[in-house]
């Protein structure tokens, strides 16, 4: 599946990385998937983010502008995300 964020494309293989790059905030290029990606993103972001790796809540929070991110703890990653 291509995914695209900004100007960036990526191809995922499997289901995994399709979700990885859909919580690093790529967005899927075929409608089918996109309407599937939209249930994704109604789920509430904390749930979504307590399922994360710390590894992707930093590079979330990085790409999200909070600073300091690659010294916080996950607990604090989430919370910083949610505020």
């Amino acid at each position: 599946m291509r995914l695209i964020r900004d100007n960036v494309e990526r191809i995922a293989e499997t289901k995994e990385q399709e979700a990885l790059l859909i919580r690093q905030g790529f967005r899927p290029l075929s409608e089918e998937a996109a309407e599937d990606a939209e249930l994704d993103a109604a789920a509430p972001v904390a749930e979504v983010a307590a399922e994360m790796t710390v590894k992707e809540l930093r590079a979330l929070a990085k790409s999200k502008g909070i600073k300091g991110a690659s010294s916080l703890t996950k607990e604090e990653l989430l919370a910083a995300l949610e505020g």
